[in-house]
């Protein structure tokens, strides 16, 4: 994973780890207790389409494989998908700290 060259994308990666923990933690567990497969699809679907206009391309998978859960209705490989998402996610902030950024630290915590 590398950082976006876009100077304006670049100040907005802590905002977006920071915004997508808390989306993970506090959407998703409602989506999957109503089992809202169009609710998980365009959850998917927005984080494709975050995650590639920063130029995250293997998070921008995970929203597309999250697309095909909720197409295909496969909730039980979820669970995998998401944590899959949370190991990205803290890869991304370890890297963003490496190069100097400040991203609050209630972000570090696994949600």
């Amino acid at each position: 994973m590398t950082l976006p060259d876009d100077p304006i994308l670049l100040e907005l990666v802590p905002e977006f780890v920071v915004s997508w923990r808390r989306d993970i933690a506090d959407q998703l567990p409602a989506i999957v207790a109503e089992r809202n497969r169009d609710e998980l699809y365009r959850f998917g679907h927005t984080l494709k389409g975050s995650a590639r206009q920063f130029g995250f391309a293997e998070l921008a998978d995970i929203g597309a494989e999250i697309m095909s859960i909720a197409r295909e209705n496969l909730w039980d490989r979820l669970d995998e998908t998401i944590a899959t998402a949370r190991e990205l996610l803290d890869a991304l902030e370890l890297l963003a700290r490496q190069h100097g950024m400040t991203i609050p630290t209630s972000s570090s915590t696994n949600l």
